[in-house]
């Protein structure tokens, strides 16, 4: 259990989430940044073509500790994320997406364990998702599962926290174009032997909008993964 009150950088990467992203910001600033000082909240904006920057401006005008950055083109989820990572400042970064798909409450589940652990995974034991994100967890769980030679329960769950020395060593062998670096994180840190603990969290249905893969993406995001577990397990076999 945490014994002080550590203050955390919350990243989260957003893409077009107009109409939830207030919510979200609201919401996990008033839970956690209000209640932990010196705390801060990472937002890329992946080139939004809604109305999501005009939301976000707003907000750093109303709330204190957040930091906005935007991305010249949309690169992906993948890279959004890791620009936000690596413009965390504080030891311990909290890792959640902008579509409010997890119980910012929850938060505290992962961070009273932070004194014993280095990354801490909330896992979704009932996922309220659609069928082709189900379908890839699956697969790439069964790949990684061949890759590795060890299974956690759900190693790309966007809802993580890490510490700094364990976040820098792990994305030195991170390709910076990964699709996927949050199910990147949890593998490496597990193969350099790093503490980590899976604590049930509740995962909620997507309250608006559309998720950014869809039927005709799954192939390839299957791939895409696959391919890219594939060098990261040669790029730590040889380190």
């Amino acid at each position: 259990m945490t014994e002080n009150n550590i203050p955390v950088s919350i990243v989260m990467p957003v893409f077009n989430e107009e109409e939830i992203i207030e919510k979200s910001v609201r919401d996990y600033h008033s839970e956690v940044i209000t209640r932990l000082p010196g705390s801060e909240m990472v937002i890329v904006d992946d080139c939004s073509t809604d109305g999501t920057a005009g939301v976000l401006k707003k907000l750093t005008q109303e709330l204190a500790g957040i930091k906005i950055l935007r991305t010249e083109h949309n690169s992906g989820h993948g890279k959004a994320l890791r620009l936000a990572l690596e413009n965390a400042t504080n030891d311990l970064i909290f890792h959640t997406d902008s579509d409010y798909q997890f119980d910012p409450h929850d938060f505290w589940k992962l961070y009273h364990e932070t004194s014993d652990y280095d990354l801490i995974i909330g896992y979704r034991a009932k996922r309220r998702d659609p069928l082709p994100r189900l379908v890839i967890t699956n697969i790439l769980k069964l790949s990684n599962i061949l890759l590795f030679g060890y299974e956690l329960k759900d190693a790309n769950s966007p809802f993580k926290i890490i510490r700094r020395y364990c976040l820098d060593e792990c994305l030195k062998v991170i390709d910076p174009d990964a699709f996927a670096p949050s199910i990147m994180l949890a593998l490496t840190a597990r193969w350099k032997g790093y503490r980590i603990k899976e604590v049930l969290v509740t995962h909620l249905p997507r309250m608006t909008g559309e998720g950014s893969i869809k039927k005709w993406k799954l192939l390839k995001v299957c791939l895409i993964s696959l391919m890219q577990n594939c060098k990261l397990r040669l790029a730590l076999g040889s380190s």
